[in-house]
């Protein structure tokens, strides 16, 4: 069975599958989306909010992409393609991380997975 040739997110952008590396366009998709999102964020002066507004910009920032990937995982699994969350978000992660580090963002919006029990910090 093969992928659906889109996939809608939680707030209704569509994400492009029918090229040959759906999995890969799905991740990346969520990531310039959750980037797009974050943009958004950053027209405010979050440094004059003080340290917390920043912090919860990360969190909610983290959530998303997680959340993001939940829904699409759930929607290429309802089309019959089933995907290792664990590895799924670890290849959320990479992607993310190194965009973070292209745009010269904050390191503290990188989000980082334990080892030992593959949570999300």
């Amino acid at each position: 069975m093969g992928a659906p040739p889109t996939i809608t997110m939680s707030r209704g952008r569509q994400i492009n599958l029918s090229g040959p590396q759906y999995y890969q366009d799905l991740l990346t998709g969520i990531a310039l989306e959750i980037l797009n999102e974050l943009s958004e964020l950053e027209k405010l002066d979050l440094t004059s909010m003080g340290e917390d507004a920043f912090d919860e910009v990360v969190s909610i920032t983290q959530i998303r992409l997680l959340n993001e990937l939940y829904y699409g995982l759930g929607q290429l699994r309802a089309a019959g393609l089933e995907h290792d969350v664990k590895r799924a978000i670890q290849d959320l992660r990479d992607i993310w991380n190194r965009y973070i580090d292209g745009t010269g963002r904050p390191a503290a919006l990188k989000f980082q997975i334990e080892a030992e029990d593959g949570q999300v910090q």
